[in-house]
């Protein structure tokens, strides 16, 4: 009977502290672990944690599970809003017809799409001119992913 009551007990807390996890923007299944564990040590500290939001992608961007991941605090939103604006995008295809102003997930896009290659010219406000991706090693990698 003892058993029972602790078992019960253990998973209670565990669901209690999941969903409180889940409203607080944190690992839901981490923290029913946490709340079977440690009980109500768990869910003092769930409401002594800060709230978490979501960083969202720029617009146009897709939404993967790696975009999902990136959380921050809500203490760092005003950092968030002091960041410049994503950087827009333009490529030239082989018959020099332009393309964008496009996100860097959109150029990623259409690498994987094989839309542009190593030898395609790029473009941003950045730039003095149009330059190959073989010329900026650093593009050229985070667009492949490697």
């Amino acid at each position: 009977m003892y058993l029972m009551f602790c078992l019960l007990s253990w998973t209670l807390l565990g669901y209690l502290c999941s969903k409180i996890a889940l409203k607080r923007g944190r690992n839901p299944i981490v923290w029913f672990a946490l709340g079977a564990i440690l009980g109500l040590l768990a869910v003092i500290a769930l409401y002594m944690l800060p709230k978490k939001a979501m960083v969202l992608p720029a617009a146009g961007a897709p939404i993967t599970s790696q975009t999902m991941e990136k959380e921050v605090t809500n203490g760092s939103a005003d950092d968030i809003n002091r960041r410049p604006p994503e950087l827009l995008w333009y490529y030239l295809d082989k018959e020099d017809k332009q393309y964008g102003p496009m996100s860097f997930y959109a150029l990623q896009k259409a690498w994987d799409d094989d839309q542009i290659i190593g030898s395609t010219y790029v473009w941003n406000e950045e730039m003095d001119n149009w330059k190959t991706l073989e010329n900026l090693p650093d593009l050229l990698e985070k667009i492949r992913r490697v």
